[in-house]
């Protein structure tokens, strides 16, 4: 494996003096795993869940020090949606915690995920009382950030404790100066196939802004991932590292649906969708996105909608997007008159898409945002979209043909 190499910032200012930040190792001189642990219970939004597992954010701090019978967790995270986000922090002061780390949290996950939301909430709650003496548990953590006001208590025990059962959760090893292990890591995948988790490795690069400073810039990269293609194969991916596949006997597992093969975030998307819409709803969406695929559309998933975008045609690296679908199923149109525009296409194409769908449905007009751009006036739900499914392809379909075309003209 190439060893990464960094270069050190450069801070250039308005007066066109520069210095260079300096790099601040992690050690027990300088910065101590509790600082790292207190900074990520403050800062969630440091650590790129949106990138790694978008179910996952936002991250909400329920835990510092959570016992469980393997260890103590460093950081512990809740989202509204119930999914749960374990993180151990570490300095990598010598090669022993760098190969015992992936295990250690491995470990913590398997004890996890045997938890129901009782146990779940005792273990916050004794954690703390032992930090903050207060006596709280994970709703009303959730409850009490500004992204989950409005959460339901029914709904989101409901919601942690599918996700437990199921083993679904983020680990993330965050640290400075991370060295990974595949090896290590294939070793301990392949132990657990059955737990749907996601590992991450987020290296946090620390400069002083200047000499002496005790103002700090923490940088976090997403240095590898892991990624569950089905309960049979775990694939890690990283940018400068090799892939490792983990291949187990497929014949023990439960045959799957008959449609095609979904990621972790296609089933993070549908169970959520399926508290929002009816059975037959669910299968709209699934025929949508197994067309989209057939049309050469990507499924970008986000945290709160998946949308499906075209390849600019002129290879330019740019998506154009072409719909978004919302966790709660409502149908709804982006940026592509703006984007094709951008791209040097006619904005034609795209407006001429809007209002020949918009016309498919009762009371949905294409309007100018004032922000700038066009939208349709309403979202459309997917029992509506149903009804117009063919009419709506057809369009679409139409309307990548004339966008490839306006590119080769």
């Amino acid at each position: 494996m190439e060893e990464r190499r960094y270069c050190d910032p450069l801070v250039v200012a308005d007066d066109g003096t520069t210095h260079k930040l300096t790099r601040v190792p992690f050690d027990e001189r300088t910065v101590q795993e509790g600082w790292l642990q207190d900074l990520l219970e403050r800062h969630p939004e440091l650590l790129p869940v949106e990138d790694i597992e978008p179910a996952f954010a936002p991250l909400i701090a329920i835990g510092r020090e959570v016992g469980t019978p393997v260890g103590p967790i460093d950081n512990l995270f809740i989202n509204p949606d119930g999914y749960v986000t374990l993180v151990e922090t570490k300095l990598w002061r010598n090669p022993e915690a760098r190969r015992q780390v992936v295990g250690q949290i491995m470990d913590y996950a398997k004890e996890v995920s045997l938890w129901d939301y009782e146990q779940l909430d005792g273990h916050i709650r004794a954690a703390a009382r032992q930090r903050r003496k207060q006596d709280a548990g994970p709703f009303e953590m959730a409850k009490a950030s500004s992204a989950a006001a409005d959460l339901d208590e029914a709904q989101f025990v409901d919601r942690v404790t599918r996700n437990l059962r199921r083993g679904r959760l983020l680990l993330i090893i965050a640290g400075d100066g991370i060295r990974e292990s595949v090896e290590a890591m294939a070793e301990y995948l392949q132990q657990t196939p059955q737990l749907q988790f996601t590992l991450a490795l987020v290296e946090l690069l620390t400069y002083e802004l200047s000499p002496g400073s005790a103002a700090l810039l923490v940088v976090p990269q997403v240095v590898a991932r892991t990624r569950e293609i089905t309960r049979a194969v775990v694939r890690v991916e990283g940018t400068g590292i090799e892939s490792v596949h983990i291949d187990v006997d497929a014949s023990t597992l439960a045959p799957r649906e008959t449609y095609q093969r979904s990621t972790l975030a296609e089933e993070d998307f549908f169970d959520i969708l399926g508290q929002h819409v009816a059975d037959e709803e669910i299968k709209v969406a699934r025929r949508l996105i197994n067309d989209l695929g057939n049309m050469g559309l990507e499924i970008d998933w986000k945290q709160s909608s998946f949308s499906a975008k075209l390849a600019d045609p002129n290879a330019s690296g740019r998506r154009l997007t072409m719909l978004l679908l919302s966790k709660q199923g409502q149908l709804s149109v982006g940026w592509l008159p703006g984007q094709l525009v951008e791209l040097g296409l006619p904005e034609r194409i795209g407006l001429d898409y809007y209002q020949r769908a918009a016309g498919l449905f009762d009371n949905c007009q294409v309007r100018k945002n004032p922000a700038g751009g066009f939208a349709w006036s309403r979202s459309i739900p997917l029992s509506e979209l149903a009804e117009a499914y063919d009419g709506f392809l057809e369009i679409l379909s139409d309307s990548i043909d004339r966008i490839r075309s306006g590119a080769q003209a």
